[in-house]
């Protein structure tokens, strides 16, 4: 615990320090309503377990209350509850689920966390967050062992699913959304372009569509950055090509780093090819710059397909016009994800952990439950008995038949950045440092040298 506090002392100066993000969360996704559905096939799941979802257990008594925590809203999650209980009335008989929001964003919970387990305080009986921040609760010791809920599903687990459960070898989280890589696009004026978007794997090649595109549909742009660029939009390639911050001992070395070097360098000269618009994402104008069909193709994560999303921004005159596939190699990457996906866990202060970590295993592990959660969010369910179903495989309405296989292929593919358990404070000091070296206001040498500078002044040690 002395550790944990002096971690905790850590981050909160660095609350005075740093500026705070106030749009959309600056390491992850808008809101706790993430990924889309997509196509079967060539799916891998875990070893072990058994084969069909067990049965809930009786009630035996009155009703156990759980309060769980998310960010942004609560209707998302009483929605999939509700179609969870009409699947599993035993359940229902049992729990009664109360949602509350911890704030805005994942960072918000994660303070709600570090505040609660610093006063010994009760919060929630199982919260939310962004992988990113496992690390720092998970070595803290501030998660319960749920491994042998995930070990009863693990035949019907995907590979990803059952990897982003763990931290040391240990499963301490429930996957609630996996966040893989997916490449939207015009399909029809790639099409016309004579763009092959199976052929575009660099830099160069992603250019070089960018300019065939413009020749056919002037004024267009095949992405888009900014000078509020979010996090996650460096972190899909970072986390793709092995990068790292830190050495084993948790001394930052990120300006020898080969593989941030690398990914700073290509988005530069995507930025000086004249492709990408300057517009940050989740602003008024990067809405309106997909709806009057100026931006044209979007590289992100599978939740930008989500129908509050992508297809609401670029509206109903463009369903039927965007296709998806997999990222070309930025920055050397392949795979990757946006910080690999959304969590439950059940922390150390929760009045019912054992319940709720039964609860949580229905909802996110059962083939109910994640279709509840396909049905809600369109998710990507992580229980092949659910992604094999054909409700999960019919053609989505907006991107068809390729949403499914960009989204199964980026899962197969999905590799977690090497966060630490500071990783929200050294996003919050590298991205600005990244920003300016991608825009030329810096050299990347000079970029990277001023960021692990203020990352060993401010943090000194990532695990101390």
């Amino acid at each position: 615990m002395k550790k944990y506090l002096k971690l905790v002392a850590v981050l909160m100066a660095l609350v005075l320090l740093l500026p705070i993000i106030a749009a959309c969360n600056n390491n992850d996704s808008p809101s706790g309503d993430t990924p889309s559905a997509g196509n079967g096939g060539g799916t891998t799941t875990g070893d072990g377990g058994t084969t069909q979802d067990p049965a809930p257990p009786a009630s035996g008594g009155a009703k156990i209350k759980l309060i769980g925590m998310g960010w942004g809203a609560t209707e998302n999650q009483e929605q999939m509850t509700a179609q969870l209980f009409a699947a599993y009335p035993e359940l229902a008989d049992k729990y009664e689920i109360e949602w509350v929001i911890g704030g805005p964003h994942d960072t918000d919970v994660a303070e709600r966390m570090r505040m609660a387990l610093t006063s010994n305080e009760y919060i929630a009986d199982f919260v939310q967050l962004n992988y990113t921040q496992v690390p720092e609760f998970a070595e803290a010791g501030a998660f319960h062992d749920i491994s042998s809920h995930i070990n009863r599903y693990a035949d019907k687990l995907l590979d990803g699913a059952i990897n982003i459960s763990k931290y040391n070898g240990t499963s301490v989280v429930f996957p609630f959304e996996l966040k893989p890589r997916v490449w939207y696009y015009r399909s029809d004026l790639f099409e016309q372009a004579g763009v092959d978007v199976t052929a575009v794997r660099t830099a160069d090649d992603l250019i070089a569509a960018g300019k065939k595109v413009q020749d056919i549909a002037p004024g267009t742009y095949i992405w888009n950055f900014g000078s509020s660029m979010p996090a996650y939009l460096i972190f899909l390639a970072l986390s793709g090509n092995g990068a790292t911050f830190t050495d084993a001992n948790g001394d930052y070395i990120i300006a020898s780093d080969p593989g941030t070097r690398k990914v700073l360098e290509d988005y530069k000269k995507l930025v000086d090819g004249g492709v990408i618009a300057n517009i940050s994402d989740w602003t008024p104008d990067w809405e309106s710059a997909l709806y009057d069909e100026t931006i044209v193709s979007q590289l992100s994560a599978g939740w930008l397909a989500q129908s509050i999303f992508l297809p609401t921004y670029a509206g109903d005159h463009q369903a039927g016009k965007w296709a998806a596939t997999t990222w070309p190699q930025l920055g050397g990457s392949t795979g990757g994800s946006d910080a690999g996906g959304s969590i439950f866990a059940v922390p150390t202060f929760a009045a019912h952990p054992e319940e709720a970590a039964e609860f949580l295993s229905y909802l996110t592990l059962s083939e109910a439950g994640t279709k509840a959660i396909f049905n809600v969010i369109s998710s990507v369910p992580v229980n092949t008995d659910a992604l094999n179903s054909p409700e999960v495989q019919a053609p989505n309405p907006f991107f068809g038949p390729s949403l499914m296989e960009a989204q199964i292929a980026g899962l197969n593919e999905l590799k977690v950045f090497n966060y630490s358990p500071k990783a929200g404070a050294e996003i919050d000091i590298v991205m600005e440092y990244f920003i300016k070296a991608i825009y030329s206001e810096m050299s990347i040498d000079d970029a990277l040298n001023a960021a692990q500078n203020d990352l060993k002044l401010m943090l000194g040690n990532a695990f101390n």
